[in-house]
């Protein structure tokens, strides 16, 4: 689930706790191979492909809609062929675009939140409305959608349940986890980007464009709540997975606080 001008969270997943995770949450992460360990990361790196339509359109709600829709149908499409190369199993991932709040996944929308996934239907929901996505630079949300979808890939991977068994001793360690997954979803989303830009980013501001505002982002969010990344570590992330186009570079759970920070 995303706040404004944030990179997606994950609500908080009811879940067993997982042998190994008896222990309060150490840095690393250790003793939890669905998220240290997964076969996600040797999948290799994904194939370019085409992703026409340029950049996203804020011009209006059925404008952006139309050319969000666009967009996850890419990533759907990209994604299924690579878990099918690295022979993983794979479930495409649903849209619903809103308006308006609307009850979602069988509750009520919350206030502030723009987006949302449901586990249940592995379905996302994005609410497209002026306070928000008509407000917003239109290039925040290539990296906004495509990290969205990282959600799914953790979802459908085991990594979620991992995540909500993690145990944490203090809010800080609670903080520091939920950074590791929300940077994650920025790698995996650069992963995504870096295999489709020629043809999505084109008529855009540019990578480098995107970059610079992923970290004023972060510098801002993260001195008013420590559950946001550091612009610089958001940008790390997000730059990493763009430039190896490899999934296994995004192992956020075994980097140093440092780099979580």
């Amino acid at each position: 689930m995303l706040k404004p001008l944030s990179l997606p969270a994950v609500a908080l997943l009811a879940a067993l706790l997982l042998p190994g995770t008896a222990d309060a949450l150490t840095s690393p992460i250790k003793n939890v191979p669905v998220l240290t360990d997964n076969s996600l990361y040797g999948s290799g790196k994904i194939k370019p492909s085409e992703c026409p339509g340029g950049a996203l359109s804020i011009e209006s709600a059925p404008a952006a809609k139309r050319t969000i829709t666009a967009l996850w149908r890419c990533l759907n499409t990209s994604w299924s062929a690579h878990f099918k190369r690295a022979k993983l199993p794979f479930t495409p991932a649903k849209l619903v675009v809103l308006t308006e709040p609307a009850p979602f996944c069988g509750k009520e929308w919350k206030k502030g939140f723009q987006s949302s996934y449901c586990s249940g239907t592995k379905t996302a929901a994005v609410l497209v409305d002026e306070e928000y996505y008509l407000r917003t630079r239109e290039i925040y949300h290539f990296m906004y959608i495509a990290a969205l979808y990282g959600d799914h890939l953790q979802q459908i991977t085991g990594m979620a349940r991992g995540f909500a068994a993690l145990p944490y001793k203090n809010k800080a360690e609670n903080f520091e986890r939920e950074r590791r997954w929300m940077l994650q979803e920025s790698c995996l989303s650069g992963v995504f980007l870096g295999s489709v830009w020629e043809t999505a980013g084109e008529g855009s501001e540019g990578w480098p464009a995107m970059l610079k505002l992923v970290k004023s982002n972060g510098d801002y969010r993260s001195k008013k709540d420590r559950y946001f990344a550091k612009g610089k570590n958001i940008v790390y992330w997000l730059d990493r997975g763009f430039k190896s186009g490899d999934p296994g570079f995004c192992n956020t759970w075994k980097a140093p606080s440092a780099r979580v920070a």
